[in-house]
């Protein structure tokens, strides 16, 4: 699996960065780029653009963010697209903190960078600045739905947690293409009264209809809530504590909605949970990395909320796990899942059946050793040839990895073979 990718490519840091300093921006032709921040000033852009012979060549350049003065440390960024009709119309946010030379204290903000125009040296001139009354961690943005003549209207909104215990929302006021706090209580009544300092926010909604939100506190308390987006009731609400921080949350589709060509057959004729035309309904899986405790694998959250789960057992006792990806990295269509901790160790583990049972436990099978504690990792196209890679983002910098050639044209004859060769019976 993971010995079958090789590394594509490494680009160092002048500085370290931390868990929240990396995301990416999705074109509307659905290439991918990547922005990544050091604590100190630096943010930079990668990519694979073509050269002039057609060749990817990995790129990354230093963009120039306006109003990030000297001596600021950069806490977190986001970004979305907040066009609707396949533009490219981006906005950046970035968090910083700073020394204030007046009374000894520190000064926090949020930066909003946009333009009409994708052209991110121009994006990162055209700065609005937000004062915050906090310190930030965890940057993310989602939908804001509300109904009009029982039709959903989005917009994009940033989420932000604080150091004040609060979670914080901040919109764009369509008069003056300002950002303001709105009251999160009115709007995302999940994020009532969080008991610590929130550490990772995740929000996904099914249909328009439901919103499942889950957020994980420095303390390791865990809430997961089921919300109905019409009226913003609260289907269910349940919460559970661990005894370590939680580091990162994931909340990602279990299933896969792909529907299967009518002459290939399954093992699986079971179609209670899916609908007439064998697309199986949008389940949900939870995964919550705790920080010197074992990841925890909840299952179809959407229906069982916290009851039914799996831990990954830890490989040693010395680390703190950091984050962690789902990936169907061997192509079965099941996902595997990937956990990155301080021992500079990425883990990639699978759900195997237990012999003489219906049951399966999630076993460890291999482990990548890099150079830095890592600190985040994607699962994702950025060369833009259809198949996606690993991104690690280290201490020391960005390692991308890709699958090796032959093992991918080696999966695709297979799955050619078995879509146009009549009565093929394949194994889930």
């Amino acid at each position: 699996m993971m010995n079958l990718m090789k590394q594509a490519h490494f680009f160092s840091l002048p500085t370290q960065g931390n868990i929240y300093t990396i995301t990416h921006l999705q074109l509307a032709n659905n290439i991918n780029k990547l922005l990544i921040a050091s604590l100190k000033r630096q943010v930079y852009s990668f990519e694979y653009p073509q050269n002039a012979s057609g060749v990817l060549e990995p790129t990354a350049k230093e963009i120039s963010f306006a109003y990030i003065p000297s001596g600021a440390e950069i806490i977190s960024l986001d970004a979305f697209n907040k066009s609707q009709g396949g533009k490219n119309d981006f906005v950046i946010g970035i968090t910083i903190i700073k020394s204030s030379m007046d009374n000894n204290s520190l000064e926090t903000f949020l930066n909003i960078y946009s333009d009409e125009e994708f052209n991110i040296d121009n994006i990162a001139q055209n700065c609005l600045c937000v004062e915050l009354n906090f310190i930030p961690y965890h940057l993310t943005h989602t939908d804001l739905i509300t109904w009009v003549d029982n039709a959903p209207i989005k917009e994009k909104v940033f989420v932000l947690s604080g150091s004040d215990h609060k979670i914080h929302i901040f919109r764009e006021t369509k008069e003056n293409h300002n950002f303001k706090e709105i009251d999160c209580d009115s709007h995302f009544p999940e994020f009532y009264n969080p008991p610590a300092v929130v550490m990772w926010i995740c929000v996904y909604y099914i249909n328009d209809n439901i919103r499942i939100s889950a957020f994980g506190c420095e303390n390791g308390y865990l809430r997961l809530v089921k919300v109905n987006t019409r009226d913003n009731t609260i289907i269910f609400n349940q919460s559970t504590q661990f005894i370590s921080a939680i580091s990162q949350i994931k909340l990602y589709p279990s299933n896969n909605s792909t529907k299967k060509p009518k002459h290939i057959i399954t093992d699986d004729n079971n179609t209670s949970n899916g609908t007439t035309d064998g697309r199986k309904q949008v389940q949900l899986d939870l995964l919550v990395v705790n920080a010197i405790l074992p990841v925890v694998h909840f299952t179809n959250v959407t229906e069982n909320a916290l009851t039914d789960y799996k831990c990954l057992r830890r490989k040693d006792t010395t680390s703190v796990s950091t984050c962690s990806t789902p990936a169907d990295i061997d192509f079965d269509g099941k996902y595997e899942i990937m956990i990155g901790n301080s021992l500079e160790e990425v883990m990639l583990y699978k759900a195997v059946h237990i012999e003489d049972s219906t049951d399966y436990e999630m076993k460890l099978i291999e482990v990548m050793k890099l150079v830095g504690p890592i600190f985040h990792l994607l699962y994702m196209d950025i060369t833009g040839d259809g198949v996606k890679e690993l991104i690690v983002f280290t201490m020391k910098g960005l390692y991308i990895y890709q699958h090796e050639r032959r093992f991918i044209e080696d999966v695709l004859r297979r799955k050619v073979e078995m879509m146009t060769i009549p009565d093929v019976k394949l194994q889930y």
